[in-house]
């Protein structure tokens, strides 16, 4: 049992949360002469941040549209005021240069670590508290007042300001919501997004990877279609096409689509003729081998079982089955790992949140960002985005300009 120790230190603000957004706001905060503490329940900060993007840091994207995202209405004033340019200048600001790569944009040593050791250096005029896990959060006569456990004891700190910016339990987080809802701020169901789509058609292909275009149907409808890299697991279909559509799929799942099917093109630049002719002049003869043409050999053995073309089968008694093989459609279903998601569909409901500050229209001086909100972006660096911005926001309305 901790020990409580009432001995207060007052900031003017504290920032529940040492992710992404969480820290970016206490940087702008402290740029404008505010005292800040950030509060994280890990062993470090920004943990999350440095795995994003495969390692890379996607810190944006050139197509910053309120369409990317699940709530567009609310977005819009965030982002309108702090885009992708702004991200730039930010970056700039903390000594890191970005790049675009085919829309995306990332540090320009394509590596995260530079961006973490910058916004480390950064936080040096803030208090940062690791290993803290804030317990409460309560309202007092001018402010707030924040328990935090840290090294077996409870601390109680004053603040004028807090700012949750816990994130999700996606990937390595905690779900903190518990925090906000005890102040009776309303949250919403959690589905994980931009993970892996559950599908266990590809079982014995698993590491196989192949081009393809994918399309989402939802309770028969079509309702996304992207073209990337899929890579082939025993339980599931990944890959950044499958990323990409994986936030279509929660955010369906989570408005109660009771069926999903996902077509795939492994030809997609090639019509049935033309998959014919090139198969027909292919050296190889057997039909499942054949498909080397288009897909690696483990990858063409499963897509040609799941056509129901025998292994001993001749390619050239097969060339219309073959095209049929080389354009599957399989079914996902259920929940995706929460584990392998890099964000969730889902966190404090909206209503309860003023768009253009992000501050509670119920409790004044209570604020939330990022992905403590019920906010997902696409994948392609439309998350991040929106922990700078709604940072910004934040900083904005406790701050000033600034």
């Amino acid at each position: 049992m901790s020990e409580k120790l009432l001995s207060e230190k007052n900031f003017d603000v504290a920032i529940v949360g040492g992710g992404a957004a969480g820290c970016a706001c206490a940087i702008m905060l402290s740029r404008r002469g505010k005292r800040v503490v950030v509060f994280e329940g890990g062993a470090r900060v920004l943990t999350k941040l440095a795995a994003t993007g495969n390692g890379r840091c996607n810190a944006s994207n050139a197509d910053i549209s309120p369409a990317h995202y699940n709530a567009p209405e609310f977005v819009a004033p965030a982002l309108g005021a702090f885009g992708a340019e702004q991200t730039r200048a930010f970056f700039a600001s903390l000594g890191v240069a970005l790049r675009e790569t085919d829309g995306r944009i990332y540090p320009y040593g394509n590596n995260s670590g530079c961006v973490v050791n910058a916004f480390v250096a950064a936080l040096g005029e803030c208090e940062v508290r690791v290993s803290a896990r804030v317990t409460a959060l309560e309202r007092r006569e001018g402010g707030w007042s924040i328990s935090a456990s840290q090294d077996g004891k409870t601390r109680v700190y004053g603040a004028a300001d807090v700012v949750f910016a816990c994130g999700s339990n996606a990937t390595s987080g905690l779900d903190s919501l518990s925090l906000m809802t005890a102040l009776g701020i309303a949250r919403t169901d959690c589905v994980p997004a931009i993970a892996p789509l559950p599908c266990a058609a590809f079982k014995g292909a698993s590491g196989v990877r192949a081009y393809a275009e994918g399309t989402l149907l939802a309770d028969g409808k079509p309702v996304a279609k992207r073209r990337g890299e899929v890579l082939m697991r025993d339980d599931a279909v990944s890959g950044m096409l499958a990323m990409e559509l994986s936030s279509a799929y929660a955010r369906l799942m989570r408005r109660g689509a009771r069926s999903f099917e996902l077509k795939l093109d492994f030809a997609p630049d090639f019509g049935d003729d033309e998959v014919k002719a090139y198969l027909a002049a292919s050296p190889v003869r057997d039909a499942r081998g054949a498909l080397i043409a288009f897909v690696p050999r483990a990858l063409g053995e499963k897509l040609a079982a799941l056509a129901g073309i025998r292994a001993d089968a001749s390619k050239d008694d097969c060339l219309d089955a073959l095209c049929v093989a080389l354009r599957p459609t399989v079914k996902p279903s259920g929940m995706p790992r929460l584990k392998q998601a890099q964000v969730v569909c889902g966190g404090l409901d909206l209503d309860g949140f003023d768009p253009e500050t992000m501050m509670s229209k119920k409790d004044r001086g209570l604020y939330a960002i990022g992905e403590a909100l019920d906010v997902d972006g696409d994948c392609g660096g439309y998350n991040l985005q929106w922990a700078w911005a709604s940072a910004a926001a934040c900083a904005r309305s406790i701050g000033g300009e600034g």
